[in-house]
């Protein structure tokens, strides 16, 4: 059962220690980093786990509901073949657990979580992330800062190449998060390798060596899990006048229901503006379609399909296809001004789906690539692990028949996050609603 389309990561896992996250390594040749803690260990005395049971009951959910179990750069059947021995070798539920967060780290997929979590883990992207780079040409760069987070207070800037993580070369560490050699992995796993090793372990500092052009530098940075701790402290948004222009934040509040009459609020405020800029930029941890509606529908006179969803869990099993379009209906009060939608690296599953749904709906949108939160999500617990595992059972499009993952921005920008002293990007977006 879902316990809420599209949820926030956050709430997930909110009760289990302080925030979100998680990891470990894998068998056959990889390097001694990779390894699972907890592997050879020892079953507990009186133990019964049967790791050959619950291989099965993972693997049926995955294959069967998982609804992006192969795409470009993923082959799923790869995956499960290449950990199986060393999942049905765990003697311990916290072991085998360890092994199916591997898992869930080479389906590149920031939806797709196993928990509970705990401090050793990995940090949990978007949410409690602060970098983002990239794997070209044998070099790892940064692409992206979040604002307001201890990397960009420590002047770190796209651009940087990533020299050392936590004592490790950047390919040790990819190889760490994904249990399996950088010859094993795709582009798209390399990317997503190196983003989660950049965001560090819960609850601990990170040290990072990074070089811009001749000159390199050692960072000690916070785990990024405290701005998340932080950012679920504040308001559900944010408001300001730039001369005409009414600018309105959403502090990762999409799956707070609270939103809907706070946003209503704000709009009635913003009527006599001459333009409105709506800023999704920080939003990883998604939120809900009720929230999300009732933010598009106060800029509609119609109904208008926003978001098509097929469901390949139900023609796995029954060799019956499901397909079906959600809607934006009219709310009040409607504004008619001139609007521009701003998005990034951390707009994150319902922030995704509003940039998509706005730009269905004729309004401008302005920023990077996405966060690529893939489909609408789900939770389980398996019962012979104990796990808690977040997956996406729907995929998502535009309405325009493309995933919802190859959205880009009208007015794109490599990096969408502004530095310490300017931000560009909100600056162009206010030109261009005056």
């Amino acid at each position: 059962m879902p316990y809420s389309l599209h949820a926030s990561l956050g709430n997930l896992f909110a009760g289990l220690v302080v925030c979100l996250a998680p990891y470990s390594g894998q068998a056959q040749s990889v390097p001694a980093a990779a390894a699972v803690p907890g592997l050879a260990a020892s079953p507990a005395p009186g133990s019964s786990f049967d790791s050959a049971a619950a291989w099965l009951e993972f693997t049926e959910l995955v294959r069967m509901q998982y609804a992006y179990f192969t795409r470009p750069g993923i082959d799923g059947e790869a995956i499960l073949t290449d950990f199986k021995l060393r999942a049905q070798a765990a003697t311990t539920k916290a072991a085998f657990r360890d092994v199916l967060q591997l898992i869930a780290h080479n389906f590149a997929d920031p939806h797709f979580i196993v928990g509970p979590l705990d401090t050793l883990d990995y940090n949990v992207v978007p949410t409690n992330s602060d970098l983002v780079a990239q794997y070209r040409d044998g070099k790892y760069t940064v692409v992206d800062v979040r604002s307001e987070s201890e990397a960009q207070r420590q002047e770190i800037r796209p651009g940087a190449q990533v020299v050392r993580i936590d004592g490790l070369a950047p390919q040790a560490a990819v190889e760490a998060v994904m249990g399996r050699p950088l010859a094993a992995l795709s582009g798209v796993q390399i990317d997503a390798g190196i983003t989660i090793a950049l965001a560090g372990r819960r609850q601990h500092t990170r040290q990072l060596t990074l070089q811009n052009g001749r000159q390199s530098r050692t960072y000690t940075l916070l785990s990024p899990e405290v701005q998340a701790r932080l950012l679920r402290k504040d308001s559900a948004l944010s408001t300001e006048q730039r001369g005409r222009v009414t600018v309105i934040r959403f502090n990762n509040s999409l799956g707070n229901n609270a939103t809907i009459a706070a946003f209503r609020e704000a709009l009635a405020a913003a009527q006599s503006s001459a333009g409105l800029v709506l800023d999704f930029r920080n939003t990883p941890s998604g939120g809900n379609t009720t929230v999300a509606r009732s933010i598009m529908g106060h800029f509609v006179r119609t109904e208008k399909p926003y978001q098509v969803h097929v469901v390949p869990g139900e023609e796995r099993r029954y060799g019956v296809p499901r397909k079906f379009v959600e809607y934006v209906l009219p709310l009040a009060p409607y504004f008619g001004g001139k609007v521009l939608v701003l998005g990034g690296h951390w707009t994150g599953s319902m922030g995704e789906g509003l940039l998509v749904g706005f730009s269905a709906l004729g309004v401008p949108t302005a920023g990077s690539e996405l966060a690529d939160l893939l489909g609408a999500l789900f939770n389980d617990k398996l019962s012979h692990c104990d796990a808690l595992i977040d997956l996406g059972k729907e995929q998502l499009f535009q309405v325009n028949g493309e995933p919802r993952e190859n959205f880009v921005p009208t007015l794109y920008r490599p990096a969408s996050e502004g530095t310490a002293e300017r931000d560009e990007l909100l600056e162009q977006a206010i030109r261009a609603v005056e």
